[in-house]
């Protein structure tokens, strides 16, 4: 790489620093807000989280017991995992715009948080980015959005373009997936195995077309609509490859049948 190019970068990379601030300040700011829902009852929490501009979007089952759910807030376009145990809610985090089905990074928070995740390796990829780098500099966006999704749900690596935003958001999947589980030593515990058929609850925001995987396979049934408007097989919600999508505002809890 030359001088020049480097100098380049360096330039741009200080661009960026002053654009969005320091990493993380805005996504910290936004969780702190929340903390004084930690110790709320459930019920009540869920309200006030919506009274302050969240929506729902999938929850599934967390370690020791506990449920976590993902919600977004729209305007600030933050997420945040909110984990509750024993009819409370027990922490609320920062979480990924990916894992609340959301694919833009147009607010700083969105950056911040995809920043403090990629590391330099993803900043070093959106420079190299904006020199026309990329082949294909449309799609580079869609392809890192596959590849880290694909990463973080541990699917098979599949690139046949060859695209180096995908391959860089496979990484960056693979590297988020490890710290969701670094709690866990890779050894078996001593409770039995629970064989009840996962759950997902699955969220059509602003009726948009929405996917949620759902762990396991098997056929998928609908356990319980949430939404006012009406949730029909084949019309509002379906079957994916794996999980299923909603749309029209439907809003329900679905299950895998084993």
């Amino acid at each position: 790489m030359t001088s020049r190019t480097l100098l380049s970068i360096a330039s741009l990379a200080v661009g960026i620093g002053l654009a969005i601030g320091p990493v993380g300040t805005t996504s910290a700011q936004n969780s702190n807000s929340l903390r004084d829902l930690v110790g709320a009852r459930a019920a009540g929490g869920e309200s006030d989280l919506e009274s302050r501009g969240y929506t729902f979007i999938t929850g599934a089952p967390a370690y020791g017991g506990s449920k976590a759910g993902f919600w977004w807030n729209a305007s600030s376009r933050n997420c945040v995992r909110v984990e509750t145990f024993d009819g409370k809610f027990r922490s609320i985090t920062e979480a990924t715009g990916a894992q609340c089905n959301q694919h833009s990074s147009g607010s700083n928070s969105e950056r911040n948080t995809a920043a403090a995740i990629i590391g330099a390796a993803a900043i070093a990829a959106a420079i190299a980015h904006k020199n026309n780098a990329h082949d294909n500099k449309a799609d580079s966006g869609g392809q890192y959005d596959l590849g880290y999704n694909d990463g973080l749900h541990n699917a098979p690596y599949y690139n046949p373009g060859r695209s180096d935003a995908y391959s860089s958001g496979y990484q960056a999947g693979v590297d988020q997936r490890s710290r969701n589980i670094s709690y866990h030593g890779g050894t078996g515990g001593y409770d039995r195995v629970d064989h009840r058929p996962a759950q997902v609850t699955c969220t059509s925001v602003g009726g948009k077309y929405t996917e949620c995987a759902i762990p396991g396979g098997g056929d998928i049934v609908m356990k319980q609509q949430l939404s006012k408007a009406n949730c029909t097989k084949n019309e509002t919600w379906g079957e994916t490859g794996d999980g299923v999508y909603v749309k029209d505002g439907c809003r329900a809890i679905f299950e895998a049948m084993p």
